[in-house]
């Protein structure tokens, strides 16, 4: 199985997936609402916490991000994770001399906890999509990070209503969402 960039420097190019249940991928759909929303990255680096096959992060840097980083939890996705990575510095060598692409195996929560600086950035977009039965990693984590009054950077959120943390739980916290995209039960909301 493999996922392709929608669009940008690298649109067709495929990305190896891990077999079996390790990742959830963002459905193409609403990765492609999101994009093609916003088609326009230059002024951002891109923060994808939950990286995955690194899809939404290399998508982003495809379609001009500043930067890109891709933090992996589980070691056998972080793995293929460099090999994707691999793929892009192979054949985009020189534009990422000049647009970073970096990557890390590590936990978005102790990830968080010490990246100050990015979180008060604010052409920083960190990008988190955990698994959706990690309710802690949302209602803890990602909202303490929503809470912080330091923080600049946008926030991005992929969850689902039924696995994840409903939709509306955003809003019962005190927080608007200024974008949403959803498709079935999935959804993605965008903070400022």
């Amino acid at each position: 199985m493999s996922i392709k960039i929608l669009g940008g420097l690298a649109k067709g190019r495929s990305l190896f997936v891990p077999k079996g249940q390790l990742i959830r991928p963002t459905s193409v759909l609403l990765k492609r609402r999101l994009f093609d929303s916003i088609q326009d990255f230059s002024d951002y680096e891109f923060y994808d916490l939950c990286a995955g096959s690194g899809a939404m992060g290399l998508e982003a840097w495809s379609r001009g991000a500043k930067s890109c980083f891709l933090l992996e939890k589980h070691r056998q996705v972080y793995s293929l994770l460099g090999k994707n990575v691999g793929i892009f510095k192979d054949i985009f060598g020189q534009e990422i001399s000049s647009r970073p692409i970096s990557f890390q195996n590590g936990a978005m929560e102790k990830w968080l906890s010490v990246q100050t600086s990015v979180i008060e950035r604010e052409e920083a977009i960190l990008f988190i999509d955990p698994p959706y039965e990690k309710h802690n990693l949302y209602k803890v984590n990602t909202l303490e990070l929503l809470r912080n009054p330091n923080r600049k950077a946008q926030v991005w959120i992929e969850s689902d209503k039924d696995k994840g943390v409903p939709f509306d739980f955003w809003a019962q916290q005190g927080f608007e969402a200024y974008k949403v995209f959803k498709q079935g039960g999935s959804y993605l909301a965008l903070f400022e």
